[in-house]
């Protein structure tokens, strides 16, 4: 119980850096303070079950920071190539319709894998694309979905993959951590990566 409330204070303090620190920083959620932030598989499942949430689209909002970890908040427990699921079901909220949809995994050595689904209101939106960016050293591959604006009030269901594509012979035993917004990113968005990782390996070294 310490451990996971010692993450969430961590966690509340990058995100209090990046909404504090003025439009330059802004990723675009702005009710992040009615989202929650930790999700945790069930004791069958293959992933996590997101939603339904209300996602409001703020220019000047931070990121929604997402932590996914195994059944009962224990560890992830993955092999190189293991790959694990994530669906959401949101919604768009408030008065501003969202321009684009982009989830990047913080936590190093995990990626997206095709093929991934966006649905508006049960169907793909008109100019859909998808843009996967592999992981780095320093931190985990990006997702991008591109369309056509999507109004308030629109049902929006995302169905992806992640796969750990660590050193083979390594097992990776944490948290995911996972930055959501529905604008593009500024550059500055390194610095919640650096702070994100920071938190999860103390979570880890616990």
């Amino acid at each position: 119980m310490k451990s996971r409330k010692a993450v969430g204070i961590a966690g509340l303090l990058v995100v209090g850096v990046l909404a504090t620190a003025g439009p330059s920083l802004g990723q675009g959620v702005g009710n992040v303070g009615a989202l929650p932030s930790l999700f945790t598989q069930g004791a069958t499942s293959g992933g996590w079950s997101i939603g339904p949430y209300d996602v409001v689209r703020d220019p000047t909002g931070p990121a929604w920071l997402k932590e996914l970890w195994g059944p009962n908040a224990a560890p992830v427990v993955a092999q190189p190539g293991q790959t694990f699921s994530l669906s959401e079901t949101l919604t768009v909220g408030g008065k501003l319709p969202w321009l684009d949809w982009h989830e990047k995994i913080i936590t190093p050595g995990w990626e997206w894998v095709a093929p991934s689904v966006f649905l508006a209101n049960g169907n793909p939106p008109s100019g859909l694309s998808v843009s996967y960016t592999p992981s780095t050293a320093t931190q985990g591959g990006e997702i991008d979905f591109y369309f056509d604006p999507l109004q308030p009030g629109t049902q929006v269901n995302i169905r992806k993959q992640l796969q750990y594509v660590g050193v083979p012979g390594t097992v990776f035993t944490g948290g995911i951590l996972i930055a959501e917004y529905p604008t593009p990113e500024p550059a500055s968005l390194a610095l919640l990566g650096l702070g994100g990782l920071a938190f999860l390996r103390r979570r880890r070294g616990r």
